[in-house]
């Protein structure tokens, strides 16, 4: 009685909730788990911020990842939200990692911050190395797509999805390069973008010139926008979750194909290749340090040599000397 007061003082019934009397008392609890929540994470937060003194831009990265961690398990559905730091359970941890297709960075950095959360207060799993490995399904190996599984792939795409696989697969971009990606940075008039590459304080600058299909989305995205607006305003693990939707519209999940940003990124470098661009030429696109690093990349593997090689062949017995 007193939970179904709280709901009227506070707002008046649904149609719901009055098909479905116990609806409103489920809310409060839930409302409340969830403020309990909330109130830990803002505890660890300012000990955190106390005791270890971290940067700002990591304690606002273990804010993010630890607010919403119960709204994960209400989206998934697999596992009732924790409601405080020591009821997160195994099961939590393992719904997620099955039922989330981020890539392994994003995975890595999410645990890590879990990890703190829960040694702070003091629930065992934060010492069970078994519970935090990274998921079993991530990308241990190059792939890259065929031309067609790439053309699918985009023209499935929809709205800023699109954006997204265009700058991976049609211009080599890496997911952080992407996310970095502000309007100050292209250059329409010139054809060419400035990408700031990867790195934890910040990478080096390369300015490249943008595929045909990648100008007339950006300049088409660029309206409105001030200098400082990202082109893509996602988190990583909001870039994750788009190209899964678009790999799944496109059927190559259905398919058994997993794809992943790296994998655009070096399905770009490997038709890039083929479509006849020098090593050298590919090597500054990608932003690597080395042509040696971009061979590997791209795959070209000892029989593509060989191959290339028997091509360039000659009879030595049937010239003189």
């Amino acid at each position: 009685m007193r939970a179904a007061r709280e709901v009227s003082a506070t707002r008046r019934p649904g149609r719901a909730d009055r098909l479905d009397p116990g609806r409103g008392d489920r809310r409060v609890a839930r409302t409340a788990r969830h403020r309990d929540w909330e109130h830990e994470v803002e505890g660890f937060l300012r000990d955190k911020s106390v005791n270890d003194a971290p940067g700002p831009l990591w304690l606002r990265r273990l804010a993010w990842e630890l607010h919403r961690f119960p709204e994960l398990h209400r989206r998934l559905g697999k596992v009732e939200p924790p409601a405080s730091v020591r009821s997160v359970r195994e099961v939590h941890i393992h719904a997620l990692r099955e039922g989330l297709p981020w890539e392994k960075a994003t995975f890595a950095i999410h645990f890590a911050a879990l990890k703190q959360f829960l040694r702070w207060g003091r629930n065992p799993l934060a010492g069970s190395r078994r519970v935090w490995r990274l998921p079993s399904g991530a990308p241990v190996h190059r792939r890259w797509l065929t031309r067609g599984q790439l053309e699918r792939l985009y023209r499935s795409a929809r709205g800023s999805e699109r954006l997204l696989v265009a700058l991976e697969g049609l211009n080599g971009l890496r997911r952080i390069e992407v996310l970095r990606l502000r309007s100050k940075d292209v250059r329409l008039a010139q054809g060419t973008i400035a990408v700031l590459g990867k790195g934890r304080y910040g990478g080096k600058w390369r300015t490249i010139p943008m595929h045909p299909e990648v100008r007339r989305l950006i300049q088409r995205s660029m309206r409105g926008r001030r200098d400082e607006d990202r082109l893509f305003p996602r988190s990583a693990s909001g870039a994750d979750l788009a190209l899964a939707r678009a790999v799944d519209r496109a059927g190559l999940s259905a398919a058994g194909i997993k794809v992943s940003h790296h994998d655009l990124r070096r399905t770009f470098g490997r038709l890039a290749h083929d479509a006849g661009m020098d090593l050298v030429q590919l090597k500054n696109l990608l932003g690597h340090t080395s042509v040696e690093m971009t061979v590997h990349y791209i795959g070209i593997d000892a029989d593509r040599m060989r191959s290339a090689l028997t091509r360039l062949s000659f009879d030595p017995s049937s010239g003189r000397t």
